[in-house]
């Protein structure tokens, strides 16, 4: 028996409308597993601590990223991090102005 395809995951959905240009899908195609073995070669580097594997994790890491942004910025898009980043510092400033909920019950009685 043959089951009809799951639909896609939102994350993968969300990820898919955010590279719709053609270019900057594929800089992200390219991109992304170099940035992903730049991680995995840190064990790599603590177990040596070879400065030559530091610098190559370094390099596939600063480099894939680098690269995805390029692609951002062909497609004039906000990439990801920046959005969160950006969601994130919003909500802590909404948290710092926001005046406490118990002071406004007080102030009025």
């Amino acid at each position: 028996m043959l089951c009809p395809p799951l639909s896609p995951d939102p994350v993968v959905q969300d990820w898919i409308a955010r590279h719709k240009n053609p270019a900057n899908f594929a800089l992200h195609l390219v991109a992304i597993p170099p940035t992903i073995l730049g991680v995995l070669y840190i064990p790599f580097y603590l177990t040596l601590l070879s400065v030559p594997v530091f610098l190559l994790a370094l390099c596939l890491f600063d480099g894939g990223y680098l690269v995805q942004f390029l692609g951002h910025a062909i497609d004039r898009s906000e990439p990801g991090e920046i959005a969160l980043l950006r969601k994130w510092l919003r909500r802590q400033w909404e948290r710092r102005t926001a005046p406490a909920a118990g002071a406004a019950g007080r102030d009025a009685s």
